[in-house]
């Protein structure tokens, strides 16, 4: 049997711990038949650490950028359906020359749906919300998320100084609106110490 060489193993020990599916150094060491101090020195020699916060990063964002996409093409295609709807019934309406009661009322419904549609479609609110309720309310969904986020990495780092720059780095992204209420990142907000 071929011995694989340093190099290959230590490429290896990179890709486990880059792509999460092995976290500590034993236990990549135990994967690949080296001692964990070997792959500890690998390791800060090629700061994988780092490494790690910036593919975890860019995968976020990736994520983010196409949950943005999917849903501007969705409320695309559901603007352009109520639209579709709408001219379908100035059509039928212009060939009736007498509209009964029950016939207005179904107009009025089929305006009503669409127009909710329509303001959905295009990210309003159908039940007369403020912009500003809008914004507080995706603030808090952002907070929340950066919630979620700041107790993965208590749970998957686990070194406290890195958690906590990972936690200000996080709560310093943080959209602030003039107003907001927002304070300033590190504030109790519900963010408790990521230690």
């Amino acid at each position: 049997m071929k011995k694989r060489s340093i190099g290959k193993i230590r490429e290896e020990a990179r890709r486990l711990y880059l792509t999460g599916e092995l976290d500590t150094n034993a236990e990549i060491a135990a994967r690949l038949d080296v001692k964990p101090h070997t792959v500890g020195k690998w390791r800060r020699d090629e700061e994988w650490d780092d490494l790690r916060i910036k593919i975890d990063r860019r995968a976020a964002e990736m994520f983010v950028e196409k949950i943005a996409s999917d849903r501007t093409s969705l409320n695309l295609r559901h603007y352009r359906m109520w639209e579709l709807t709408l001219a379908k019934l100035a059509e039928e309406l212009k060939g009736q020359t007498g509209i009964d009661i029950r016939e207005l009322e179904r107009v009025a419904g089929i305006l009503e749906r669409s127009q909710k549609g329509q303001r959905l479609a295009k990210g309003l609110s159908t039940t007369g919300e403020t912009e500003e309720a809008i914004r507080a309310q995706s603030q808090a969904a952002i907070r929340q998320l950066i919630d979620a986020m700041i107790e993965s990495v208590k749970e998957h780092v686990p070194d406290e100084e890195t958690r906590d720059r990972i936690r200000r780095d996080l709560l310093e992204a943080l959209p602030e609106e003039e107003g907001d209420g927002a304070g300033e990142p590190g504030d109790a907000v519900g963010h408790g110490p990521a230690g």
